[in-house]
């Protein structure tokens, strides 16, 4: 079952991949499409990256 987290009214779920690694799948406020990040060796890492992602599109916040 995925952690999860809410960043900036995003809800964000931390996976952890069987053979090793995280990722996160990032769910907009209004819905919509979910993105995945890219999978990194840490969850902190995972998570920044996000974090970063969500920072970097402002227009998506609704």
């Amino acid at each position: 079952m995925p952690d999860e987290l809410e960043y900036r009214s995003h809800q964000l779920a931390v996976i952890e991949q069987p053979g090793g690694g995280f990722f996160v799948e990032i769910t907009p406020p209004a819905g919509g499409q979910i993105i995945r990040t890219v999978t990194y060796q840490s969850r902190q890492q995972a998570i920044a990256e996000a974090k970063a992602n969500i920072d970097k599109h402002p227009h998506e916040r609704r």
